[in-house]
């Protein structure tokens, strides 16, 4: 799930039903409305993850209706509309700018042509001839699943030379499959306790994948061995702050004493940003589910690396992207202000107060506001069910019951088919 996409000249956020457009060379931004297209009847047009092609001409919006439209960064104009059968979870876009992977939530991978190619054309040409509109931005769902899991996936990343596609799901699994031939499976990155939010193949000659889950670590994995390289919890970095996600979970069972079958006793790593400095320095920005602070870590000789910590103080962060420049974009709970800028300066993170973005989060806070409440991950835990305490109520009961009939309390119960 990408929130925010940000390369050389554009930087794109999912707002609820619009997507907001920040271009290199206009200060004013812009309001993309995705259209109200999809599967199901009255079903609600909300962006759940964007990505823009390496070649910045297309960008691609899954949303809550079950499609997937691919908009021309030119013109901003709409160009397909993929209908799914299920709603898309994740989505990335080939190296080459050709083909678009989707994610959905039953477990299934499916691709489809980014660009136009001859077939749509026809399609394009016979709509044009009979009068058809809907068949210049419909492409109906014809196509076989690339790859399947048997849970809920939650993101896709292609390597750069498109040898493999990984996918990661709520069960834990992180699988590297061969791509386009993705039922010959290379290797899976086992390790993880929880669910596999968000995984990012890094920059370099090595193999290396980084991963976050709900276990509260971050991961670093040798994807074509398996092999997880280095480890890093963030239960002893959280420990100071804890306050604010106790706050949350009691909440929680006030509400509704349901929550604690699905409440972890630690938060999950929610979201990272990968940065690599011109000097080869990698550094990963790393935001904790309803924890105030920003973690900033570095990756050396295949190992994460803890550097600092920065105090939101009462603002949690949401998401996080660093920008080609070395700047981190924050998206945060405030109200007023949902955007923060931060400068990486001697491996320390320093607002930024005037930076070009930060009007921009002013003019559209209420559009940052109404897409803030699709960020929540607590559906993602699985429910823990305490069958032996029940089974020990019930057995003390019945022996309670016994003991009554017994001191002629109560009259005998009645045992058999027929009572």
């Amino acid at each position: 799930m990408k929130y925010i996409e940000a390369t050389e000249n554009f930087i794109i956020f999912c707002c609820g039903k619009v997507i907001l457009v920040y271009q290199k060379g206009n200060s004013e931004g812009r309001l993309i409305d995705l259209p109200s297209t999809g599967t199901t009847p009255g079903s609600e047009v909300k962006a759940l993850s964007i990505k823009l092609s390496p070649d910045e001409k297309y960008l691609a919006v899954a949303c809550e209706s079950k499609v997937v439209t691919v908009w021309c960064t030119q013109t901003w104009t709409l160009q397909f509309t993929h209908n799914l059968v299920k709603r898309p979870v994740a989505i990335d876009i080939t190296a080459d700018s050709t083909t678009l992977l989707v994610a959905d939530k039953t477990g299934d991978v499916y691709h489809f042509p980014l660009k136009e190619d001859t077939t749509l054309k026809d399609v394009s040409e016979s709509a044009d001839k009979n009068g058809d509109e809907d068949k210049l931005t419909d492409n109906k769902m014809d196509s076989e699943a690339l790859l399947g899991h048997l849970s809920m996936l939650l993101d896709v990343a292609v390597t750069k030379d498109q040898k493999y596609v990984i996918t990661c799901d709520r069960d834990e699994k992180i699988r590297v499959s061969h791509y386009p031939n993705s039922y010959n499976i290379e290797s899976f990155c086992l390790g993880h306790t929880e669910f596999v939010l968000q995984i990012e193949i890094l920059q370099g000659e090595e193999p290396l994948l980084l991963s976050c889950s709900g276990d509260g670590t971050l991961k670093l994995w040798n994807y074509l061995s398996g092999q997880c390289l280095s480890s890093a919890d963030t239960h002893e970095l959280t420990t100071p702050y804890m306050h604010h996600f106790e706050a949350f979970c009691q909440q929680k069972l006030k509400d509704s004493e349901e929550a604690k079958r699905f409440l972890p006793d630690h938060p999950a790593v929610k979201n990272f940003s990968v940065y690599t400095s011109e000097d080869g320095e990698c550094f990963v920005a790393v935001v904790v589910d309803r924890i105030p602070v920003l973690f900033l870590y570095k990756i050396e000789d295949s190992k994460l690396h803890y550097v600092s910590a920065t105090d939101m103080k009462e603002n949690i962060p949401l998401i996080v992207t660093w920008l080609k420049s070395g700047e981190l974009i924050v998206e945060q709970s405030s109200v007023e202000q949902p955007l923060e800028i931060f400068h990486l300066q001697q491996n320390t993170l320093t607002p930024l107060n005037n930076h070009p973005l930060m009007p921009i989060g002013l003019k559209y806070k209420d559009d940052f506001n109404r897409g803030k409440k699709e960020l929540s991950i607590d559906i993602l835990y699985k429910q823990r069910y305490d069958n032996v305490a029940d089974y020990l109520k019930k057995k003390q009961e019945r022996l309670d019951t016994e003991k009554a009939v017994e001191a002629g309390l109560v009259p005998p119960v009645k045992k058999g088919r027929w009572l």
